[in-house]
């Protein structure tokens, strides 16, 4: 007798919530869709784009000095130092573009918007092709990290809470080129975290583009804009409704929702990438000039489509705050967490711990196309989420903890008076090595420090062999001081390494051109190096 096996319970289809993100009611109608023509275009485009930003580090490191980087995040290096580089002036001219042609900028050049098409190409050849998430308060990330990156530091100059204020813009100096290109990008090891997590992670947690939704700065800027562009998607009276557009849109635009109610594309998340309009079958929509309609309500944003209810809403967008700033940004594992990456890794958190939630509240889950629950019963593929997320949770928990003890002691060292009595440096010392061993990998921010607190207590030879210990395995120091005790060190009478003395004093001078005592190290540097 032949035994047939269980059928897996059905999912209550009712039940939105049984589904993360909700599923999808649209079905394209009238035959397959037929393949993209502007594709592959697309991808010669944004292949040639790197080809450039290749020659370009090609040309910094066979001549030594180039254009500075050609990336909008250098604009707060104007803002914040009064150069104006090349990042400032690409950033400048393509909010310009966007208000007239809308974004085709980010999708046609964007390296960002390559790496997540290109991630989400390669999920689709192994049979994945996730659903966007649609959040109420996690979209507002873009502008939370816009904010904090062009407007933060304007405003604690405005209200008195900076030390230093900030350069007025009449005395910007135009600063193109530099020495140092890769100096404000990250290392390999950021890198190729930025690559898994910006590109693979988040793309197949919360759909193509995600981070583009979710977390893109410069993208808060180019939606302003795109609402006022005259330049837009429209459609004819040929269209029928088909939804071939929609259904190869990576930008998560409902396309022929929109151009039904307004005869134009309205979402300002649209990039242009133009597939819609490739494989129109009526061929009824078609680049043109008409009037914006900049306050129109997008249709992937009315409040039916959020996959979220609101208690998860506020949670995940509190969840998504508090770990990109307090728990990953700037912690250390082997290279400091950019922000940008810190955000990435804020938004995967929430989306862990709302997993999380629902697994232990929900009688059924689904998570993209992963059947994790049924019928109350957690499946292999649920474990194997929950552990994951668990442990990405536990690790953000640690970095955060991890981060309060070095902010709080890098605080505690700012107060500190020029004379502390020794009972409060050797209380400073063990919180040091307190906050060290807490760390998995040691954060060399905290060791500088150490060594400032080794000095100042008569322990110069020591602390002088970390700090050169520091500076051979980094080639530099972070903190004024470190610096030049390590300078002094390196100097007669204490010991003669020029090369490591004047590479610190410079480094001084670079943070903080105002310090006489650096100047005058650096004339003896010149003075003994000249004998």
């Amino acid at each position: 007798m032949t035994v047939v096996p269980p059928v897996p319970p059905v999912p209550d289809l009712r039940d939105p919530l049984a589904f993360l993100p909700r599923q999808d009611r649209h079905k394209p109608k009238c035959g397959p869709v037929r393949p993209s023509k502007v594709s592959r275009k697309r991808a010669y485009v944004l292949i040639a784009v790197h080809v450039l930003i290749g020659l370009h580090i090609w040309h910094w490191l066979a001549t030594g000095r180039s254009l500075t980087p050609v990336e909008p995040s250098e604009a707060m290096q104007t803002i914040e130092g009064g150069r104006i580089n090349a990042g400032f002036v690409l950033f400048l001219v393509l909010i310009a573009g966007t208000l007239i042609f809308g974004r085709f900028f980010c999708g046609w050049a964007c390296h960002v918007v390559a790496l997540q098409d290109l991630s989400a190409w390669l999920l689709a050849k192994v049979g994945l092709k996730p659903r966007p998430l649609r959040s109420r308060l996690l979209v507002l990330g873009p502008w939370v990290v816009a904010g904090y990156m062009f407007f933060w530091e304007p405003f604690r100059a405005l209200v008195g809470w900076r030390e230093v204020p900030l350069p007025s813009p009449d005395t910007w100096e135009l600063h193109l080129t530099t020495e140092n290109l890769w100096q404000t990008f990250p290392g390999p090891l950021m890198t190729i975290m930025t690559i898994v997590v910006v590109g693979f992670l988040i793309v197949w947690w919360l759909g193509a583009k995600g981070f583009c939704t979710h977390g893109c700065p410069y993208g808060a800027f180019f939606a302003i804009a795109d609402r006022f562009a005259p330049v837009r998607i429209k459609v004819t009276d040929a269209c029928n409704g088909c939804g071939h557009c929609t259904n190869v849109c990576t930008s998560n635009v409902r396309v022929h929702e929109e151009v039904a109610k307004h005869g134009q594309l309205v979402d300002p998340g649209c990039m242009k990438c133009l597939d819609c309009v490739s494989v129109c079958p009526k061929d009824a929509l078609y680049v043109g000039l008409a009037m914006p309609k900049p306050f129109a309500k997008s249709q992937q944003r009315i409040v039916a489509r959020a996959d979220l209810t609101w208690p998860e809403e506020f949670l995940v967008a509190v969840v998504a705050f508090v770990a990109a700033q307090f728990a990953w940004r700037g912690a250390w594992f082997t290279e400091g967490v950019p922000l940008l990456l810190a955000v990435g890794l804020g938004v995967i958190t929430a989306v862990a711990v709302l997993l999380l939630v629902r697994l232990v509240l929900r009688h059924e889950l689904t998570f993209q196309h992963t059947v994790l629950k049924r019928a109350g019963r957690w499946t292999r593929a649920a474990r194997l989420v929950g552990v994951g997320a668990a442990l990405l949770v536990g690790l953000a928990v640690h970095s955060g903890a991890c981060q309060w003890r070095r902010n709080a002691l890098f605080d505690d060292m700012r107060q500190l008076r020029s004379d502390a009595s020794r009972p409060q440096l050797v209380a400073l010392l063990d919180r040091a090595d307190r906050a060290l061993a807490l760390e998995v990998l040691d954060d060399p921010g905290v060791r500088e420090l150490r060594c400032l607190l080794l000095w100042r207590l008569g322990r110069e030879a020591e602390s002088a062999t970390e700090l050169l210990a520091l500076f051979e395995q980094r080639g530099r120091l972070d903190h004024p001081a470190a610096n030049l005790n390590l300078a002094m060190s390196c100097l007669p009478p204490r010991g003669l390494r020029l090369d490591v003395a004047e590479a610190a004093v410079k480094r001084v001078l670079q943070m903080r051109n105002d310090l006489p005592m650096a100047h005058a190290m650096l004339a003896e540097i010149e003075r003994l190096k000249a004998r």
